[in-house]
């Protein structure tokens, strides 16, 4: 990741790198044979297919959920992008470097921690890939979210597809 001042304002360049149980661990958690917990304040958890579109050149904006964890199942095997920041970035005064990508193979489930900054998972070689989506009904009450340009800053993200 690189940061660059601006003369409106600031530039971040996120770089993708494969998604792995241990780097995602600070975000979440790479589903594996082991149970991983889903945790929730209250609601009961919905289960739906969301419908990815491609990835973007840039990140418009970032929220979290402060109630719930989501698990997120890729179907058919398309590879995924996953853009998260760490649980413990305050609303206010959120630094946008924190930012990480990583790029899941297709085939590999994962978690967002409560409180986790992310983008939706986003189709990395096609237009649309479909995901399962398991999160807490009525979350919209515990969402936070984070417009980028209202902060006056440009997230970029790179993915070096050949690199991974």
């Amino acid at each position: 990741m690189t940061t660059q001042p601006g003369g409106t304002g600031r530039h971040v360049t996120v770089h993708a790198t494969r998604l792995t149980a241990e780097a995602f661990q600070p975000y979440g958690r790479v589903i594996s044979t082991a149970r991983a917990d889903l945790t929730r304040k209250d609601g009961d958890f919905t289960a739906r297919l969301h419908v990815s579109h491609r990835v973007p050149a840039v990140i418009e904006n970032i929220n979290r959920h402060m109630d719930h964890s989501q698990l997120f199942i890729p179907l058919g095997g398309a590879p995924v992008v996953i853009v998260v920041a760490p649980p413990d970035q305050p609303m206010d005064g959120f630094d946008p470097s924190t930012i990480v990508a990583f790029v899941a193979d297709g085939t590999q489930a994962f978690t967002f921690d409560a409180g986790t900054w992310h983008i939706e998972p986003r189709a990395l070689v096609s237009d649309t890939c479909n995901l399962i989506n398991v999160q807490t009904r009525g979350y919209e009450r515990h969402t936070e979210l984070i417009r980028f340009a209202e902060r006056h800053v440009n997230v970029a993200l790179m993915i070096d597809v050949a690199g991974l």
